[in-house]
């Protein structure tokens, strides 16, 4: 690091990153003075056998509170026979061997293992006085931990660099603020010096900041070279640089060290916001309540424990002479440690708080300000005081009902100990440390005994630890008689530390149809009931209705939602064993039971806190059991998630169709361009069809004709017989009929082919008529309807006498041979104008090739092989009809 000066006039030299300081004068010790301490707890070393007497074994540092101080060290450890091994120099701190360790001392040692180093401990002390034995236990003390190693040191070559710069483990050293300057740890390991003679070692501090610390070059201590401020950083990382150099190289070992501030008291308390608190005192006034925070910061720290609080440096004083101030009042004080309100060092938070020593009176009315002095008795002077305010308004509470009269309805149904009503003073619940009773009286007290012996039918009950009463059934006998079923009660309530009272009117209506039971002896402990069935059929005690209600847990395990049967799910089991529910132990056990539960339970101090399945009582002891009923495989929560999976399979499938749809009409090749030649719109409707000897379907001529009269310009799209017009090109004529004309054309990728293919189209001329655009479309259509080969190669056949030159047209005669030679070789052939029964024969299955029989014009049979005179008469008149509108 760069260097600091440190200005005590020293002289200081500067060498690189590292500073170098001459050893500190002698100073005289202050009387008196015992600032001085330890900078580690714990200091170790490994020492071996064949050390010689004399040679050092590590070097104690103490830290100094000011210039003239001198510390002197001693032993403190009498008891250990090894302690006479060592000597500690008093000034320097250097404990060094009295004697040189002999294999013998090794042995001497008791330990489990004679091989494995054994632990010496020793403790050493200091003093700004010559030192004294008995001191001993007043003074600081710091343990030196030994490690006698049975064996002698290791020779240079034998030992790791790391191990010639630093103790295998290092304790992370402190140091108080705002004190002095000086040594603060011995790097140097003076058991392991003669070791590598030839070797120099070095150390310097590395780190990314500027930090108060450096190495002294002359002693190789690690110092303080100025005094640090624990408000400012509470831990300094620094990183120890080891140089070594030995007769080849230069190394380098590097250690992290954590030095840690410790605090003194050197900031005042301060706050950070209002040092007034306004507080309101009404309906809690009880003994022990708390009011109001008011909050002191102080950027030094303050010991947690121990808990008494006697490390506590601030001290409270109320400032009044009111002695009844002083009598109900006192301050509370708590503190605790914070480090995000000081910029992440820690630092303490005061509370002060108005705490009441005693109950307030209901009628208790003023307004005063209670002045509180905070002082910091480690800080001198006016700045360690703090001045806190709470300005206290204690307002009065009346007592008394802002019903004018309560009415209440019993149904005669109800059982015993039935719950009717509650009745309660204003704010009686906010009400702590005031106490009201309530009592039940008869309005009119000039009634006849056997009225007033109706007024036993209803009861009132306080409940405990509230300020609320409970209205009851008492006697259901009495409220099925006529004048005893409309009641009028007086409720008076009571203050009870100053007796105020309120009062207020209540009526009791009993309507409805009238009780099913005929006994008493009938109605029954509701929580007896393990089944929903039994419960809800049950006349329990307690019971507002009559019928006992069944509460079905949902829960798995341990659950305060156990199943259970009750006289009312709104006050049984809630918890709490009501004024209702003490009377009787077999009205809500669930709730007041005091005996041992079986079962999976978790209890309160009364009752059932949480069951597992069913949980029921009888005479007050309860049970818990798991339910008997079979989970289903799937609950409605699982059906749910299955239907709207199913839900949602369903419009992804709907989207996934839809998409592939569209991308399929996308791709699938249009429909060829209509030229000026073949503009036209295609039949929507089917032809007649009838079938060929190979079930070959094809339509009827004249069928055609007239479907195509009917309706011109309607054609279905059929994508197996079409093909794209952008992928044909036109080229020159190579025949003419009466309205139409055959080009040859050349076709791309026809029937998925690669490459082209040259092809033959027929088209209508320029000048074609309506007329003559049917026949075309009757022939197209013709052609798409018959599937044979023969009418393929007739075709091919016919092309050759299309074509314009004429030394290359065949024949008639060769055009008759080549047809010949097709319908000889196999019967399978179509007679585009067969219409008589004989002619039909060709196209019936049921006839083998031999049973079919040959026919003339005149429909008379012919032999298997004709003469191709007849052919060429017979073939004529049928190609003649089929092609010559081309």
């Amino acid at each position: 690091m760069t260097g600091d000066l440190i200005e005590d006039g020293t002289q200081t030299r500067k060498v690189g990153h590292i500073i170098t300081l001459p050893p500190p004068p002698m100073h005289t010790r202050p009387a008196g003075s015992l600032g001085l301490y330890f900078p580690q707890r714990l200091y170790t070393e490994s020492i071996y056998v064949g050390q010689p007497q004399g040679s050092a074994v590590l070097q104690i540092i103490a830290m100094l509170e000011s210039p003239t101080e001198r510390p002197y060290f001693f032993m403190c450890s009498h008891r250990e026979f090894y302690a006479s091994w060592f000597h500690v120099d008093e000034s320097s701190g250097v404990l060094s061997l009295n004697k040189t360790l002999e294999w013998g001392d090794f042995s001497s040692l008791r330990s489990s293992s004679s091989r494995s180093p054994k632990e010496l401990s020793l403790k050493v002390s200091v003093s700004s006085m010559p030192p004294k034995k008995e001191l001993c236990a007043l003074l600081p003390r710091v343990e030196v931990k030994l490690s006698f190693i049975n064996d002698t040191v290791p020779p240079c070559g034998q030992v790791d660099l790391s191990t010639l710069c630093f103790p295998e483990k290092m304790s992370n050293p402190h140091i108080t603020e705002n004190r002095m300057a000086g040594a603060l740890r011995q790097l140097r390991r003076f058991t392991h010096i003669s070791s590598c003679p030839n070797y120099t070692i070095s150390y310097r501090v590395v780190a990314d900041t500027p930090v108060p610390f450096a190495v002294d070059d002359s002693t190789s201590e690690l110092v303080v070279t100025a005094p640090v401020d624990r408000e400012e950083k509470e831990v300094y990382h620094l990183d120890l640089e080891c140089l070594v150099r030995t007769e080849k190289a230069l190394e380098e070992v590097f250690r992290s060290l954590h030095v840690n501030i410790y605090d003194e008291d050197d900031n005042p308390p301060y706050l950070n916001g209002t040092d007034t608190e306004d507080i309101f005192i009404e309906f809690d006034r009880s003994e022990g309540t708390v009011f109001g925070t008011l909050f002191v910061y102080d950027r030094d720290t303050t010991p947690v424990y121990p808990s008494n609080q006697i490390q506590n440096k601030l001290v409270g004083t109320m400032l009044t002479n009111d002695p009844w101030i002083r009598n109900t009042f006192n301050i509370e004080h708590r503190f605790r440690e914070e480090k995000a309100i000081f910029g992440n060092v820690r630092g303490t938070i005061h509370e002060y708080k108005l705490k009441l020593s005693q109950n307030l009176s209901v009628t208790e009315q003023r307004s005063f300000q209670l002045d509180y002095l905070v002082n910091d008795t480690t800080f001198p002077g006016p700045e360690g005081t703090v001045l806190l305010h709470f300005n206290v308004t204690i307002l009065p509470v009346p007592i008394h009902f802002s019903n004018n009269t309560y009415f209440f309805t019993v149904s005669p149904k109800a059982t015993t100990y039935s719950q009717i009503g509650k009745v309660c003073v204003d704010n009686c619940l906010k009400f702590k440390g005031i106490d009201v009773a309530y009592q039940l009286e008869m309005s009119d007290r000039n009634l006849s005994l056997e009225a007033q012996s109706c007024y036993a039918a209803v009861g009132l009950a306080q409940n405990p630890n509230e300020n609320t009463a409970v209205l009851y059934l008492n006697d259901t006998e009495l409220l099925h008689r006529t004048e005893c079923q409309e009641l009028q009660f007086d409720v008076i309530a009571q203050e009870q530390q100053d007796k105020f009272q309120s009062k207020t009117q209540l009526f009791v209506s009993c309507r409805g149809e009238g009780s099913t039971r005929t006994n008493e002896q009938r109605v029954l402990a509701c929580a007896e009931k393990r089944q929903r069935g039994d419960c809800e059929a049950t006349q329990g005690l307690g019971a507002p209705t009559g019928r006992c209600q069944w509460r079905q847990g949902r829960d798995k395990g341990i659950s305060k939602k156990y199943s259970t049967c009750s006289p009312d799910l709104s006050t049984c089991p809630d918890g709490y064993c009501d004024a209702i529910e003490i009377k009787n132990i077999s009205i809500c056990p669930q709730d007041c039971s005091s005996q041992p539960i079986i079962g999976g339970y978790e209890r309160d101090l009364y009752g059932i806190k949480a069951g597992h399945g069913t949980c029921y009582c009888f005479t007050g002891k309860c049970f818990c059991e798991k339910d008997d009923l079979e989970e289903p495989i799937c609950d409605d929560m699982c059906k749910t998630v299955i239907a709207t999976g199913v839900l949602l399979s369903f419009i992804v499938s709907i989207l996934l169709s839809s998409y592939f749809l569209h991308r399929y009409h996308k791709t699938t090749p249009k429909p060829p361009i209509a030229s000026a030649e073949m503009t036209f719109r295609r039949p929507a409707q089917s032809y007649p069809i009838s079938y060929s000897a190979n079930n070959v379907r094809r339509a009827s001529l004249d069928s055609m004709e007239n479907q195509v009269a009917i309706d011109t310009f309607k054609i279905p799209e059929d994508p197996k017989w079409e093909f794209p017009r952008k992928n044909l090109v036109l080229g020159k004529t190579l025949g003419e009929g009466e309205f139409g004309k055959v080009v040859k054309a050349t076709a791309f990728r026809l029937k998925g082919k690669a490459g082209y293919t040259t092809v033959a189209v027929k088209m209508l001329k320029e000048n074609a008529s309506h007329s003559e655009l049917r026949d075309l479309l009757s022939e197209f259509t013709l052609l798409k309807q018959v599937n044979h080969p023969h009418v393929i190669k007739m075709y091919n056949l016919m092309l050759r006498c299309w074509k314009q030159e004429s030394d290359k047209r065949p024949t008639f005669s060769e055009i008759s041979k080549e047809l010949e030679k097709m319908m000889v070789k196999s019967r399978d052939y179509l007679d585009l104008a067969a219409s008589t029964p004989a002619d039909a024969l060709l196209y019936d299955d049921s006839l083998s090739e031999e049973d079919t029989p040959l026919v003339d014009c005149s429909n008379t049979p012919l032999p298997r092989t004709l003469p191709s005179t007849w052919i060429e008469n017979k073939l004529y008149g049928r190609i003649s009809h089929a092609f010559t509108r081309f």
